[in-house]
């Protein structure tokens, strides 16, 4: 290979580290925001035994390795979903630099570079939300109104992105989900949907435009759809739910138990992380409808249709 071939592998080997580092942190975000705590203050720290976790082993993905998954000091093991979350990222990563970046050229590297740095924010934001909105149905201001502002930023400033296209794209997307959420309120008396999603959309649309929000929003459903259908078949079976919250555990956390009284338990499925689910797949793979996969076999770019 030429000098330029090896500069080209060693910044992406850099891209797929930046994201791997960052997925670290994502998941103090995700443990720590819902409850409120700092994600600075204190250092991470093992969750059994509160021994603080030293350098050497807070290393993404191969802390996990060396430590076969467990606390150094007393043994206790831990998730597989952090070294999963923290290989995902690098991983995203790395292809959101090879689609904007590479080939390396000189005269594009500045601008591919910049749209690489605000695409990290849209994909580490998509993911904080999923895993918090999973666990807790709730997706947090402070990442959604931030998510809507840098993406219209971005999608004016940087001469690779439209920037009408943008602006669009977070006031449609806002007012697709307020528009389902006020008629939820007027025929049934309860959220069909809820604002949080309405946010979340609106960062979705500023990032992608306008144009895939009707993607996101069938690919979305679709899937959300399949994962009720086989989360109904779980339940019937294990009497578990897949997911976290159930209808009586909402009435307990939220007092919600006029609006479940007359419905069986059965699990609150949020829809927050099919969309993100859905932006992903529109950002990766392109959202051109039905045929979006076919583009992604056939190696179709991010940008530039």
């Amino acid at each position: 290979m030429d000098s330029l071939a090896w500069i080209g592998l060693a910044f992406q080997a850099v891209a797929f580290w930046w994201g791997a580092i960052f997925g670290s942190f994502l998941n103090v975000a995700i443990y720590r925001m819902p409850h409120g705590l700092s994600l600075v203050r204190p250092g991470s720290r093992c969750g059994s035994c509160a021994s603080p976790v030293r350098w050497y082993d807070n290393l993404p993905i191969l802390s996990y390795l060396v430590l076969r998954g467990r606390c150094r000091a007393c043994g206790v093991g831990f998730s597989a979903r952090y070294a999963l979350i923290e290989l995902t990222t690098g991983l995203l990563m790395l292809a959101a630099w090879n689609a904007t970046v590479m080939p390396l050229d000189y005269q594009t590297f500045v601008v591919g570079s910049l749209t690489w740095l605000w695409l990290n924010v849209f994909v580490y934001s998509l993911i904080v939300l999923t895993f918090i909105d999973l666990a807790h149905t709730w997706l947090p201001d402070e990442i959604t109104y931030p998510l809507i502002i840098i993406g219209v930023v971005g999608g004016v400033a940087l001469p690779s992105v439209n920037g009408l296209s943008s602006i669009i794209g977070a006031v449609a997307g806002a007012g697709v989900i307020v528009t389902v959420w006020a008629i939820g309120w007027v025929v049934y008396r309860r959220e069909a949907m809820g604002l949080g999603d309405a946010k979340l959309l609106a960062g979705i649309g500023a990032f992608l435009g306008w144009q895939v929000l009707p993607f996101v929003l069938l690919t979305g459903a679709v899937q959300a759809l399949l994962a009720t259908a086989i989360d109904r078949i779980v339940l019937a079976v294990t009497g578990r739910s897949m997911f976290v919250m159930t209808t009586t555990e909402l009435d307990e956390r939220f007092g919600e138990s006029e609006l479940y009284a007359d419905q069986p338990v059965r699990a609150a499925i949020p829809f927050g992380p099919f969309l993100a689910l859905g932006a992903l797949e529109a950002l990766y793979f392109g959202a051109d409808g039905l045929y979006a996969w076919l583009g992604a076999l056939l190696g179709r770019p991010m940008f530039g249709g």
